[in-house]
């Protein structure tokens, strides 16, 4: 006779309640949701802290090679910190670097006070202030400042001075210059000279630069037209190879005797921020002279810092007076009527650079869609600016 099983009397079956199962999934949620609230919260630190350390890099050593330029703006220069450039009856206007998209670049024009009106100018400064003239990358930030400054370039020496070298020869005719052999220009070595440097000659007091367009292979340099810069003007009548040649002792290019002449290599340094390159990922741009002998062409340059928003440049000047601070050069800084008025504005006065600059971080945050800023800001004080070697 087959058997059944029985549970003992009072025995519950085995197993969880319905209550007992929705507490454990209950608890076992809000486990989870807090565990997933932590490492979202800790995937979105280490984006913060990513970003935010690419991005400050980046800043820094852009703002670091600036400082250092700044630092030795007019080294080199003579005791006025200024170049002789084209000037007078026959002359035009030079080009200068600028932000791809915005054109060329002129070289700005001064006020004249005797006349109260705006003329060509006569002499390169060791700094030339672009204020707006580079582009707005943030609407509504205003448009970013463009810089150039102007030193010797130190590699290019001889015996006689930690600049200058001296000339065997200055021709007017083909617009050449042959360089003592003591300085071997084409051997390899740091001081070789090379199309598209610019070289400021000097002969006494009077000064002109000028842009190599040519070599020959041994030690000669031609400086011919078109350049780049459009420095090279023959016609002009002050300012010129020609000019400084003429003075006495005239060189006449079959002098076989030292010339009374000396050449330094000068570096024209330009910073701006370019957004047409690549719109999405602007960035602040360092240009050295133009880049070619012969075309001008603004989309040289070597990018420093990519993300880059804004550079904003002020400057802080010595006039005797007011020694104004936080100058922009503006217009009416420049014509008397801003911060040095009665008096206008030079560059020559500048002894300090007030340097802003923004950027922001590669991507925008994944969670606000919103991008991490940062600004650096920094004030140099300009050595070669304040400081004139009265031995020299």
């Amino acid at each position: 006779m087959a058997q059944t099983f029985r549970p003992a009397a009072g025995r519950e079956e085995a197993g969880f309640t319905l209550m007992e199962i929705l507490i454990t999934l209950g608890l076992t949620m809000l486990i989870m949701a807090g565990t997933l609230r932590a490492m979202n919260d800790a995937l979105r630190a280490s984006e913060v802290a990513q970003g935010t350390t690419a991005m400050n890099q980046g800043l820094r050593t852009a703002m670091d090679i600036m400082v250092r330029d700044m630092l030795q703006v007019g080294q080199g220069l003579p005791s006025g910190r200024t170049i002789d450039i084209p000037n007078g009856t026959g002359s035009t206007e030079l080009n200068l670097p600028g932000p791809p998209g915005t054109g060329t670049r002129k070289m700005p024009k001064v006020w004249d006070t005797a006349t109260s009106a705006w003329k060509a100018a006569e002499e390169m400064t060791a700094i030339v202030p672009g204020v707006g003239l580079g582009p707005e990358v943030v609407t509504g930030a205003g448009n970013s400042d463009v810089i150039t400054v102007v030193l010797a370039d130190g590699a290019f020496l001889s015996t006689i001075s930690d600049y200058d070298v001296n000339l065997t020869m200055l021709c007017t005719s083909g617009q050449k210059m042959t360089v003592d052999p003591s300085v071997d220009i084409s051997n390899g070595g740091s001081d070789d000279l090379h199309k598209g440097d610019l070289i400021m000659l000097s002969k006494g007091s009077a000064t002109t630069l000028v842009e190599i367009t040519d070599l020959d292979g041994v030690q000669t340099a031609t400086f011919g037209t078109p350049d780049s810069l459009n420095l090279n003007q023959s016609g002009a009548a002050n300012g010129t190879l020609n000019a400084l040649a003429g003075l006495a002792p005239a060189d006449n290019c079959t002098a076989t005797n030292f010339q009374p002449t000396t050449a330094t290599r000068i570096r024209m340094i330009t910073y701006y921020i370019d957004n047409v390159t690549d719109p999405k990922r602007p960035r602040l741009v360092r240009r050295i002279n133009n880049g070619k002998p012969d075309v001008y062409d603004n989309t040289l340059g070597t990018p420093l810092a990519f993300d880059v928003e804004n550079l904003q440049i002020s400057y802080d000047l010595v006039d005797g007076v007011n020694n104004p601070a936080g100058v922009k050069f503006t217009d009416a800084d420049r014509n008397g009527t801003g911060r040095c008025s009665p008096n206008p504005c030079s560059p020559n006065q500048i002894r300090k650079v007030n340097i802003v600059l923004s950027g922001r971080s590669r991507n925008p945050m994944r969670q606000t869609r919103m991008y991490l800023r940062n600004t650096l800001t920094t004030q140099v004080s300009l050595r070669s600016m304040s400081f004139i070697d009265r031995y020299k």
